[in-house]
């Protein structure tokens, strides 16, 4: 009976050697993408990052291009495999759902849960009030803040960064299921006197809602944002695979032109390369 038992738990000791390497290789995205040559995305709808045209199934903007010219250089396709839970996308991504959150992805908190590229562009976020509203002529610093009620949404970046960068204000908080239309009509409607978004966000409210709101003559955004594409920890090797990319086609550039492109406002920075003349 001993012997037996035995025999048992060696068969399990060598499965168990046996299997690891098998489990760690499944999860090198890496090795993974250049065995299949194909980088599977997860991805939002976010313009002109990221866009859909529903009639053709094609995707467009500035992250399309951009992941999709860097696949090109390394002699791989993209494959737009879903679009992502934003509750579940961190245990996606390192669960193997697919292999990188092809979006614009900000440099948030998130417990560690995922990584990121190297940044191929800034989002500010700007605050907006009422047309006759003239309380916020004026500096950043000169602001009583304790006695602005700022417009939010739970979760959202600009309210995170307001709740962290401004905690005297009081802060009108609408829930995750909200949109960001709702939440600049609180202070439209007076509910709420500030809020933050991005320049290209209040573009589409504005269109819907011409002449409710206008940009505030503040000094300064809320906040920068690098935006990134999303990875899974510990995965350098494909995480220097990527961040090279971006690095190359913003010294060709070829990133440029592709925010000439979507971004001919210029709501949006990326890196660049400064050329001194000789």
């Amino acid at each position: 009976m001993k012997g037996k038992f035995m025999r048992y738990a060696f068969l399990i000791v060598l499965l168990t050697i046996f299997s690891f390497p098998a489990i760690a290789a499944d999860k090198d995205v890496y090795d993974r993408v250049m065995k299949t040559g194909v980088i599977e995305c997860g991805y939002f709808i976010e313009p002109p990052f990221t866009m859909k045209d529903e009639a053709t199934g094609e995707y467009s903007g500035i992250s399309v291009e951009l992941i999709e010219q860097i696949a090109k250089d390394l002699g791989l396709k993209v494959k737009w495999k879903e679009q992502i839970s934003f509750a579940t996308f961190p245990q996606d991504l390192n669960n193997n759902r697919y292999d990188m959150v092809c979006g614009s992805i900000f440099v948030m908190p998130r417990a560690g849960a995922i990584d990121y590229t190297k940044a191929y562009s800034y989002a500010s976020m700007y605050g907006y009030v009422k047309p006759e509203d003239t309380a916020f002529d004026k500096k950043f610093k000169d602001i009583d803040w304790s006695k602005v009620t700022i417009a939010g949404l739970d979760g959202e970046g600009a309210t995170g960064a307001a709740q962290k960068l401004l905690p005297q204000a009081r802060m009108n908080v609408l829930p995750q299921l909200s949109n960001i239309s709702e939440m600049l009509l609180t202070v439209a409607t007076g509910k709420s006197d500030i809020g933050f978004v991005l320049p290209s966000v209040f573009d589409d409210f504005n269109k819907a809602n011409p002449n409710k709101l206008k940009k505030a003559s503040l000094d300064k955004p809320l906040y920068t944002y690098e935006v990134t594409f999303g990875i899974a920890r510990e995965q350098d090797a494909f995480k220097s695979m990527i961040n090279n990319g971006i690095r190359q086609l913003s010294t060709s550039g070829e990133l440029a032109s592709i925010f000439e492109k979507y971004d001919p406002k210029h709501y949006f920075d990326y890196p660049q390369i400064n050329k001194q003349a000789n």
